[in-house]
């Protein structure tokens, strides 16, 4: 790592909170200082979205909300903080959770990935949730955010209030009121990282910074709720996604193991996003962003089409009509291959393979798995390599043919270790699940079984704390990792007299090993 950037991200916070309260100094906090702006990536402002709406919205009681927290990645120049991802660390909580020394561990490791990927990319900040209590820093988040603003004054805090989404404000810009619509979400940071955390006035030590979501467009916006509310309604509504596993052992070869393909488009979720009641949607006033530079304009334009013609292709799947869906769809992919937008062009293939399956459409179920292993193994993505690798193991299986068993449990298996790789826990969790599954159930291979079953426990339980920001499903909540991994631990139990004495011992030993994060 690059020693600016070592410095940057390599911190304890509980040392700083005691260095400050020995360093006091006091700040007339009327002066704000001067931030840099942010501007940050419509697909990081989606993952955001799409997290904490598992965890808080119109059905789920209210008291029941919880808070969701998380880091920025991207870099910084003389002018912006450039937000390019985010990552979901832990999620789950009542409210007011201090990060502690197991989330820093994998800031750590995500750091050691950006690096790999030689973007020189790191840590930005963080974000997290605050369901229906509106957007301020708290005590406890002050001090977090301490934590990372102490070694890098340009790091910034992210909140975001699901209830605040898409409700209409207004702006007044020199002599103009602007009307928008809310993004949810302020970003703040701290004014002065030297003053006493015991100071009277440390509750009001942060401020506002300016931003704007590059890449938001109205098509888009609408796409993002389509996808949260068919992942919701993914064979069950969300009350039962919220509360998981119930039926689990009615069908032990679904829900999580299949989860990677769960997908639904019967209900209205064009119309009925599962978010506030009193959320009104006026795509032609929808607040985004517009560039400057004509090449831009040029690229947002067709970036706009392409998401146009996937919300009509949504609206096409909706009504049945499967063939104007497809090709909407195609189209749409099309473009954001012409525009390079290769992360994109692969999310939407994922979409489209899931939704041929879910609609009995295997053919092009494969053709499209096909063309997403093309197009991740070109750009080099271990991500959608897995992705690819799960969607081809599965199709083997649905086949039936037992010849092909081997191949598609191959398939998975490689699946499995790509998204390890990628620290896709709940995606190397489900595979290696799947895994075991498939010897217990087709082939009474125990032995085998339990292994792939311990493999997914230490995945699942890694993913507890740690999700991919890619990894949307809702079966890969906290809550349902931790029945799902009771479940393997009771499974194992049942098949441990029926192994070989040395698999035995070393799955016990094995198990007895780790430190489970609940």
């Amino acid at each position: 790592m690059p020693e600016e950037l070592e410095k940057r991200n390599s911190f304890d916070p509980h040392e700083q909170v005691e260095k400050n309260t020995q360093e006091s100094s006091e700040t007339d906090l009327s002066i704000e200082k001067e931030s840099k702006p942010v501007i940050i990536n419509a697909e990081a402002y989606k993952t955001i979205i799409l997290y904490a709406s598992r965890y808080a919205n119109k059905e789920i009681p209210q008291p029941e909300w919880k808070e969701i927290y998380g880091i920025l990645t991207g870099y910084v120049d003389d002018e912006f903080v450039r937000v390019k991802n985010a990552y979901a660390l832990t999620f789950g909580h009542d409210t007011d959770v201090q990060l502690d020394q197991r989330h820093y561990i994998f800031i750590g490791e995500i750091q050691q990935q950006l690096d790999e990927e030689g973007k020189n990319h790191f840590v930005v900040g963080w974000f997290h949730s605050h369901p229906g209590l509106s957007l301020f820093f708290s005590y406890t988040d002050l001090i977090n955010q301490l934590g990372f603003q102490a070694n890098n004054n340009d790091a910034i805090g992210l909140v975001f209030d699901h209830t605040l989404l898409g409700k209409k404000k207004e702006e007044k810009i020199g002599d103009n009121i602007l009307t928008k619509y809310d993004t949810g979400f302020e970003i703040y940071k701290l004014t002065d990282v030297n003053m006493d955390i015991n100071s009277p006035n440390y509750d009001n030590n942060y401020h506002k910074v300016d931003y704007i979501v590059e890449g938001l467009n109205k098509f888009f916006f609408a796409n993002v709720l389509a996808e949260l509310s068919s992942l919701s309604y993914a064979g069950k509504p969300l009350q039962s996604a919220y509360k998981e596993i119930e039926d689990i052992k009615k069908k032990p070869e679904q829900d999580l193991n299949f989860s990677e393909v769960d997908y639904n488009t019967n209900q209205n979720f064009l119309v009925d996003i599962p978010m506030s009641e009193d959320i009104n949607f006026n795509l032609d006033k929808l607040f985004y962003e517009v560039p400057t530079q004509k090449k831009e304009i040029k690229i947002t334009h067709k970036k706009e089409n392409a998401e146009e013609l996937i919300y009509e292709g949504n609206l096409a799947f909706k009504n049945k009509d499967y063939y104007t869906a497809i090709e909407k769809y195609r189209n749409g992919i099309e473009i954001y291959k012409k525009v390079n937008d290769i992360e994109r062009a692969m999310d939407l293939l994922r979409i489209l393979i899931k939704l041929c399956i879910t609609n009995n459409h295997l053919v092009l179920a494969k053709e499209f798995t096909e063309d997403l292993n093309e197009l991740a193994n070109k750009h080099d993505n271990t991500f959608y390599k897995g992705v690819a690798n799960y969607m081809e193991g599965y199709l083997l299986l649905k086949e039936g043919d037992i010849t092909l068993l081997k191949s598609a449990l191959n398939k998975i298996r490689d699946s499995a270790i790509l998204f390890e790789k990628e620290k896709d826990y709940a995606g190397a969790g489900m595979g290696f699940n799947k895994i075991g599954t498939m010897y217990q159930t087709r082939m009474e291979n125990f032995d085998s079984a339990c292994l792939f079953y311990r493999e997914a426990i230490e995945n699942y339980n890694k993913a507890i704390l740690h999700t991919h920001p890619l990894r949307k499903s809702f079966w890969s909540m906290p809550e349902s990792l931790q029945e799902k991994i009771l479940e393997l631990r009771d499974l194992i139990d049942e098949l441990i007299d029926k192994l070989n004495p040395s698999i035995r011992k070393k799955i016990l030993e094995d198990l007895q090993l780790i430190n489970y994060n609940f």
